[in-house]
């Protein structure tokens, strides 16, 4: 039995559901082409903070034909970010800048990042990658490097957001609060690492246009499995050419993604460091 077919009116137009999709698609990500473009603000040469993962892989990809993509990747050897960056990489032939961290090196930097903006172990860690990026943007002569970060709260990536949805909460109202305070916190972070190194961090998927976009699009268009979350961006970065192994590959955050967060977690308790979850959606209703 054939599936049955939507048929929308769209003003004057009759579409088949497929159609008004793949235009949504297109839009989209020509959206977040654009969005790319105004970040790298004109600069030939920008570093791409790359873990091979879907929303640094959709960067790089836009990137490579705008601006030569400076592609970095760090993590301990055979971390899991180290190995899909390399994957990746490779697909698109673009050169890989990679960091191999050992764990006197992750604790020489969390210190450095600790004095310059103390915080929560999901804070500093997140600062630890964030720095070892910027350090390299800086050795290659880049003055911009553009992070992934935004990704999750526009296009539902984190699975508290599904916890949250389950329970009946308003998640738009969630992720417009979370997006407004995301500057004032692991943004600020970040700027903060990149500005120690005299350049500037950017973030594309924080583009404003791009945010009021994704946000006309339903909730629950924009969420897929508890395995492959942000289901919309994952067809924006298959239309735009993004390998299958980015596009397709589960979500995986930099701290754990890179061996930074269990090499830190071994250390928590002699160098004293506060272990909260600074993660869970703050109280917006």
């Amino acid at each position: 039995m054939r599936a049955e077919t939507k048929i929308l009116r769209i003003g004057g137009c009759i579409l088949l559901e497929r159609q008004v999709i793949f235009m949504q698609i297109k839009e989209l990500s020509k959206m977040l082409e654009e969005a790319v473009a105004r970040s790298a603000g004109g600069e030939r040469s920008v570093a791409v903070a790359f873990s091979g993962g879907l929303d640094s892989a959709t960067i790089a990809k836009i990137g490579m034909r705008k601006f030569d993509a400076k592609l970095i990747c760090m993590g301990v050897e055979k971390s899991h970010d180290l190995t899909a960056a390399r994957e990746a990489a490779e697909e698109m032939g673009m050169p890989l800048y990679e960091i191999v961290l050992d764990e006197k090196k992750i604790l020489q930097t969390y210190e450095i990042c600790w004095k310059m903006m103390p915080g929560t172990l999901t804070d500093i860690e997140l600062m630890v990658g964030a720095y070892e990026c910027c350090k390299k943007a800086h050795e290659l002569g880049c003055k911009k490097i553009l992070f992934g970060s935004g990704a999750e709260e526009n296009f539902i990536g984190y699975q508290k957001y599904y916890n949250r949805f389950s329970k009946g909460g308003n998640l738009q109202l969630i992720l417009d609060k979370e997006i407004e305070t995301l500057p004032s916190r692991d943004l600020k972070r970040t700027r903060a690492v990149a500005k120690h190194f005299e350049i500037e961090a950017e973030f594309p998927f924080m583009d404003r246009a791009l945010i009021e976009a994704v946000a006309l699009v339903p909730v629950g268009e924009r969420m897929g499995t508890v395995e492959m979350k942000k289901p919309l961006l994952r067809k924006m970065a298959k239309f735009l050419g993004v390998p299958k192994c980015a596009y397709e590959r589960p979500k995986k955050a930099m701290q754990y993604g890179s061996d930074i967060h269990r090499i830190l977690l071994k250390h928590a308790k002699a160098k004293k460091i506060e272990f909260w979850e600074a993660r869970l959606p703050f109280t917006y209703e």
